[in-house]
């Protein structure tokens, strides 16, 4: 018998597993780099962008019946980091506090609330059937919702209305931290401009 956690990782799996193209692994186990230990994640995929680079995404599943506090995002992050993943996205059943939200936006982590149901203020990606579905693309799925990332200027949110569009989002978020990052290195290193 599976348990709630187990069958939330599962539905994760299953909603991005549905692209063609992507392999999703649920439970794949990586070496971290720093601390050369074996760390087991819910669910990873990579995605390969422009010119064939390949951006490895790490899902944490958090399958509560409270938000997700600030110590949850802290801990991803650390094992983000040890893995040397590119793009880190959590998603959860009910939401996450405030200083949660924070620190990940501060630290360049995705959050997802993925659920049918409406929360105001979160992210909100809802699968729905659709007919107009090629046969063998999606399997008659699509995504669609409103991201609300770590960038400061996501806070009005963006429209998505497919996987893709959702994966664009996050490949241009990783982008522009690593733009804004060199920007404040430069102004370090010049005295502000």
């Amino acid at each position: 018998m599976t348990t709630p956690s187990e069958n939330y990782e599962q539905f994760t799996q299953r909603v991005i597993g549905s692209l063609v193209g992507v392999d999703v692994h649920r439970g794949h186990i990586y070496t971290g780099r720093v601390s050369k230990r074996q760390i087991k994640v819910d669910v990873s995929f990579a995605y390969s962008i422009a010119n064939g680079a390949n951006v490895l995404f790490i899902v944490e599943c958090k399958c509560y019946n409270r938000r997700v506090p600030v110590d949850d995002v802290e801990e991803f992050h650390s094992k983000l980091d040890d893995i040397g993943a590119h793009k880190g996205i959590m998603v959860t059943t009910v939401g996450f506090q405030r200083g949660a939200i924070e620190t990940a936006r501060g630290r360049g982590i995705a959050l997802a609330l993925l659920t049918s149901e409406f929360q105001p203020g979160e992210l909100r990606y809802v699968v729905n059937a659709t007919t107009t579905a090629k046969p063998g693309r999606d399997g008659g799925q699509f995504w669609q919702g409103n991201l609300r990332g770590p960038r400061s200027n996501y806070d009005g949110g963006f429209r998505f209305e497919g996987i893709g569009q959702f994966l664009g989002l996050l490949c241009l978020d990783a982008v522009e931290e690593q733009r804004q990052k060199g920007i404040a290195a430069w102004e370090r290193e010049h005295g502000g401009g």
